[in-house]
């Protein structure tokens, strides 16, 4: 059933003149019921309709208009006659609260679509616009994308690899990008392969890294390709079982941090790379005697950590990493684990190395 609209008010779908005959019908029942009233001084509803001498299906609609013209008040069952005058001043008073209310309303909605609109969703706009990853297929567009974010870095270009290296011959025409890098004062990190040193041709390369500013560290083992820019641009395998076939290029710091913690972390493990650096003396840092985890407390020792962040970051005990720390500072003839911080600080020839001689 199709809804009504209160009685009184022109229903769209009605006639104009007959829905001015039913305000007409519903006037004239209420004028009547009210001039009974009047006479009567006050009563029951049911005493003031036999008053008006109208039926009950008239009669109720024009107690409805009287309600609605505010010229009646029933309390208790007793219906009492509302001055005109009275009426009007009631019905002013309700139309300026619902036009203050109305301008409050107007006001708080202003101020919620003004910081809607120019705050949180510019804000959510942005970092929808800064979080996005896309696939890169073809072998052309990856090359021309890496050149351009070679070109547009800033700050730092950090890269991982793991293996297998490509051939020789493509990592030496990248060298001409890592000078260009340099050349700009841009910082530039890699992890390579363990494995590189045992290999004369790739030594060679090595040392033609260091020659350029790269700074270079070898890992026995990194989970994956990965290059970052800036700390907010990365690229990675899109399939890491093979990684030549396409590219993810992954944009946004809320993407980025945990790529960048993995970075850190394993550039933390991984053991520094030198050139021509001495052979370790006996009793130094770097002696044969020290294993390869204990070298890694060493390291990240000398960043700063202490020992329970070390245990984490390792996976082992902390009695562990207090055995290294103790073997250390033996080596290092420190008689507090600050000493042998600052001594390490000092002088990160005194860091576990591959030397490159």
């Amino acid at each position: 059933m199709t809804p009504r609209p209160p009685h009184g008010v022109p229903d769209p779908f009605v006639p104009a003149e007959l829905s001015a005959a039913h305000l007409q019908r519903d006037e004239e029942a209420a004028l009547a019921l009210y001039r009974a009233l009047r006479d009567l001084g006050q009563g029951s509803m049911a005493e003031v309709t036999a008053a008006s001498g109208l039926d009950d299906t008239v009669a109720a609609h024009g107690w409805r208009r009287l309600h609605e013209l505010g010229l009646v008040q029933v309390v208790s069952g007793v219906a009492e006659p509302v001055e005109p005058d009275t009426a009007m001043a009631l019905a002013m008073d309700r139309y300026h609260s619902n036009m203050s209310r109305q301008l409050r309303d107007a006001r708080s909605l202003r101020h919620v679509t003004e910081s809607l609109m120019t705050v949180f969703r510019p804000a959510v706009a942005r970092e929808s616009a800064e979080v996005a990853v896309g696939r890169i297929g073809d072998r052309r567009r990856r090359t021309r994308m890496l050149i351009d974010l070679n070109a547009a870095a800033v700050e730092t270009c950090d890269s991982m690899h793991p293996g297998p290296m490509p051939p020789i011959e493509a990592l030496e025409e990248s060298l001409g990008e890592d000078e260009k890098l340099i050349a700009r004062g841009i910082r530039v990190r890699v992890i390579y392969p363990e494995s590189l040193r045992r290999s004369p041709k790739y030594g060679r390369y090595l040392h033609r890294l260091l020659e350029t500013g790269v700074e270079v560290r070898l890992l026995e083992h990194s989970p994956f390709d990965i290059l970052i820019f800036d700390g907010h641009t990365a690229c990675v395998p899109g399939d890491p079982e093979r990684p030549s076939e396409s590219m993810l290029l992954i944009r946004g710091s809320a993407l980025l941090k945990g790529y960048v913690a993995l970075f850190e972390d394993c550039w933390l493990r991984a053991v520094p790379v030198v050139r021509n650096a001495a052979p370790a003396a006996a009793g130094a840092v770097g002696a044969p005697d020290f294993n390869e985890q204990e070298r890694a407390v060493v390291r990240l020792m000398a960043s700063g950590l202490s020992d329970d962040q070390i245990a984490r970051k390792l996976g082992v005990h902390r009695r562990t990493v207090q055995r290294a720390v103790a073997k250390l500072m033996e080596r290092l003839n420190a008689s507090s684990r600050f000493e042998a911080g600052l001594k390490l600080a000092r002088d990160p020839a005194l860091m576990s190395v591959y030397p490159l001689g």
